[in-house]
């Protein structure tokens, strides 16, 4: 796969999708802008290849990560303090369909973090389903600092993530996580101490690329109803887990482990 640090000196793409062994890496390329989302055709691009994750069974699941030394900078200040309240509204309306499909999307999606995830690109991080922190990663909550509150889906998914306490803390304060504070808080699945994030992604999206997919995306859409009261998890069992009972992948599954063996699971 290309190298996402050199990557924009090749492809002037805003974003740069590559394939390999089932496994989806899309790389935000608008380094000179530290990977805003507000940069011209970056929301698009990566909304393109969420449709063709989810369009293509091949594709097991998905890598996130930026160019150039940048997770996302999140949104530009100069053009959104030049916009209206309903032009910030229509902007803001567009951006959530972006948020929405990772988190719906039944394919798990991975950030590989290095360097900022500032603002928006906090809320893009934190709706993935695992997130790699490296050395450089550094996580912030920016908005109180010029004056503007949370979005990104940022008041589900951080609060999924820290709790509400946690939550709050990181809102109001608008302090910077680093990488390894980022992992013990919680806010991180993992942390590489020396070096990038990316090939630590790829080995758990390799993972993941030869596991159950179909019970990874179950799992997936229950934690997004978390949490859930007893009656709802004991409904939510019930309307999901007899149909993985009754898969392939199950049938595979069972027989693997009485025959002592590693299983082989297509996703269906």
């Amino acid at each position: 796969m290309q190298d996402p640090v050199d990557s924009h000196t090749t492809n002037s793409s805003p974003v740069i999708v590559t394939l390999a062994d089932g496994v989806m890496q899309i790389v935000i390329n608008a380094p000179e802008a530290r990977n805003s989302m507000s940069a011209k055709g970056v929301v698009e691009g990566i909304l393109a290849a969420l449709d063709q994750l989810e369009r293509e069974p091949e594709l097991r699941c998905a890598v996130l990560t930026g160019a150039g030394g940048a997770f996302s900078s999140g949104g530009n200040l100069q053009d959104l303090s030049s916009k209206t309240e309903a032009q910030v509204r229509s902007q803001m309306s567009a951006n959530t369909w972006l948020y929405r499909r990772i988190a719906l999307c039944d394919k798990l999606v991975i950030a590989a973090v290095d360097g900022p995830a500032y603002g928006a690109g906090l809320g893009l991080a934190t709706c993935c389903d695992w997130i790699v922190a490296g050395e450089s990663a550094a996580f912030c909550s920016a908005f109180v600092r010029v004056g503007a509150m949370p979005d990104a889906g940022l008041f589900w998914s951080l609060p999924s993530r820290l709790g509400a306490a946690g939550a709050r803390r990181m809102m109001l304060l608008g302090k910077e996580v680093r990488g390894a504070e980022a992992l013990a808080m919680g806010l991180a699945d993992d942390f590489v101490s020396e070096g990038s994030a990316l090939p630590a992604a790829m080995a758990v999206a390799a993972r993941f690329a030869q596991g159950p997919t179909r019970a990874y995306g179950r799992i997936k859409a229950g934690l997004r109803q978390a949490p859930m009261s007893v009656e709802q998890a004991l409904q939510f069992q019930l309307d999901n887990g007899p149909g993985l009972f009754a898969s392939e992948d199950f049938k595979e599954g069972a027989q693997a482990f009485l025959e002592k063996r590693k299983p082989v699971f297509k996703g269906r």
